[in-house]
């Protein structure tokens, strides 16, 4: 396989793991990252369409989570789990962080199947590239 097309592949695949872990809503990962991260977040479309309807019924009660507008978007809190690190809370919402880690998995495994030829470079570069890929507030 040609090393350009490869090195391309294997950043695409990282920036998609990394947004993945650090930013989508699928909501199995989304759980996995409330319970160890927390924080605030932007909502989520379906809660976004229940806190719009308890707005517009003036429903008293609202929502069941608390909200603030954060740069014109409506955001809501996460209790993290008590087990949870403070770090780990910071590797997975990190997109350098979390690039890191996910290249040097994505690195490995090609490495241990297709076989590269310096793995370790491929590495490095991978994680710079998908890093600053995730990190883009269009991403």
């Amino acid at each position: 396989m040609n090393t350009a097309l490869l090195f391309v592949l294997l950043v695409l695949t990282v920036y998609r793991l990394t947004r993945l872990i650090t930013t989508d809503d699928f909501p199995p990962v989304l759980w996995v990252r409330d319970r160890l991260a927390g924080g605030w977040r932007p909502l989520t479309m379906s809660e976004n369409r229940a806190y719009s309807n308890a707005k517009a019924l003036n429903d008293p009660e609202g929502p069941s989570f608390v909200t603030t507008e954060i740069n014109g978007v409506t955001h809501r809190w996460v209790n993290r789990s008590d087990w949870s690190p403070d770090w780990l809370a910071e590797l997975i919402t990190c997109p350098w962080c979390a690039s890191g880690w996910a290249s040097s998995a994505v690195v490995l495994a090609t490495d241990l199947t297709v076989g590269l030829p310096v793995p370790w470079l491929y590495g490095v570069a991978v994680w710079g590239a998908a890093a600053l890929l995730a990190s883009r507030k269009w991403a």
